[in-house]
């Protein structure tokens, strides 16, 4: 029987975890996380006014604050409340309203007795979320020791910086999180699907290349598309409705679209973001020679570099309107039918295909693993049996369900067997100095 996880396990594994990090603050006891997280988690489980709680608590000694030193002025601050407030329940499903993540984050801390209160609030947390979330390129500081997010009923994700520590997933204890996107099957179907032929490529940058060029764009592409892949899905949780992608090539077979529709905005977009780059470090090797012969730089390649910049800003914003625009036709019951270059081919689908697969393998990491656990496909919602069933059907098919509780699978056929991944990194989580490499996880 498989073990049913707490926040008390939660706690054990997270103050293990920072007795072997490198941080400089002082640790917290094991006994103060497991309050911490108790709290959160049953914090988690309120509703205000009719919405489920969505908070970020930093756990943070104020008073080891430099005020002096210099910093951006885009970057975090502290405000304390008048008087401590007591860390609970109730405080914090008051106070969750005025501390959206993707604005403020609450600091809190324990006094001279071990008892936590919150002692205020931390702004300028739309940047990390950002980062977070593929909008934003520049990796801001982050305060505090850890960070604890509320992502659902029951969900606590425990981050130090950009590094995460560990999710308590209702009665699950999440330690890994398989980077599908990077290697193993799913990696290798997408690179595959997405590569663009060199005179393709040509066409669109306006100059010749080598294959080793070509190479390297169609990488850049590969990059921007498993980004838009987990934007797309980031964004689905958000809706706590949950929702369904199918990444294909036949758009007819086993399906009926309620919503046929055309939409090529995220390939565009990726492609004019390779174009308005390629320009512009075309117009940076000429900036560098007229500055290595110590000649004026024309005030119109000035002119030209500085429209350039602006289009590649553009072509940002052009690909997180699309973003956000495919993610939204999820709303509606059904699939959102996908080509490999994200391309909508409609929305609101229903698989047709009824046959199972006689079992789903569940691999704990990205690449195909000897230890992979086997389970009855019949175990899961109607929703992951259908994307069972189409995978089953179509081996050249790519499938990611997102469950109304947050959870995200990725669901493909390697070889005739169905393979499930849970729990994958979608966030642009990155290892922290403050963490040893040595030794490996358990």
């Amino acid at each position: 029987m498989a073990k049913h996880f707490t926040p008390t396990d939660l706690a054990a594994f997270v103050y293990a975890e920072l007795q072997r990090s490198k941080i400089k603050e002082e640790k917290p006891s094991e006994a103060i996380l497991k309050e911490l997280f108790n709290t959160l988690y049953y914090t988690s489980l309120q509703t205000e006014e009719g919405q489920y709680i969505k908070v970020t608590v930093t756990l943070l000694d104020h008073r080891s604050i430099e005020r002096d030193e210099p910093v951006q002025h885009d970057n975090w601050n502290f405000f304390a409340f008048e008087q401590p407030i007591e860390f609970s329940i109730k405080n914090l499903v008051k106070l969750s309203k005025a501390a959206d993540p993707w604005s403020s984050t609450l600091s809190v801390h324990y006094d001279e007795n071990h008892k936590l209160f919150i002692y205020g609030m931390i702004d300028q947390t739309y940047h990390y979320q950002s980062y977070l979330n593929y909008e934003q390129d520049d990796k801001p500081p982050y305060p505090g020791i850890i960070q604890t997010m509320i992502n659902g009923i029951g969900i606590l994700n425990v981050m130090l910086d950009y590094h995460p520590v560990a999710t308590l997933n209702q009665n699950s204890l999440v330690k890994l999180y398989p980077n599908v996107f990077e290697y193993g099957p799913v990696s290798d179907f997408i690179r595959k699907k997405t590569i663009y032929s060199k005179s393709f490529i040509e066409k669109k940058v306006g100059h010749d290349l080598s294959a080793d060029d070509a190479a390297v764009y169609n990488d850049i592409i590969f990059e921007y598309v498993i980004q838009s892949i987990s934007r797309i899905l980031l964004k689905i949780k958000t809706y706590h409705h949950g929702g369904a992608i199918l990444i294909t090539k036949d758009f007819v077979s086993d399906l009926t679209t309620k919503y046929q529709l055309e939409y090529n905005r995220i390939e565009s977009a990726i492609l004019h973001i390779l174009t308005s780059v390629t320009d512009n470090d075309l117009l940076l090797d000429e900036i560098k020679m007229y500055k290595r012969k110590k000649r004026d730089i024309p005030s119109v390649l000035h002119d030209e570099f500085n429209e350039n910049a602006l289009e590649i800003e553009d072509s940002y914003n052009e690909l997180i309107g699309a973003v956000r625009f495919v993610s939204s036709l999820s709303c509606v019951d059904g699939l959102v039918v996908l080509s490999p270059h994200l391309n909508v081919h409609g929305f609101g689908a229903v698989i047709n295909e009824k046959e199972l697969p006689p079992y789903v393998f569940l691999n704990r990491s990205s690449k195909l693993s000897v230890n992979k656990v086997r389970i009855d496909p019949k175990h899961f919602g109607t929703r992951h049996q259908s994307m069972f069933s189409y995978c089953y059907k179509h081996p050249e098919s790519l499938g990611f369900v997102v469950s109304q509780d947050g959870e995200i699978r990725a669901i493909k056929n390697v070889g005739g067997e169905v393979m499930m991944w849970e729990n994958i990194k979608v966030y642009q989580f990155e290892r922290s100095s403050k963490m040893p490499k040595l030794p490996p996880r358990k």
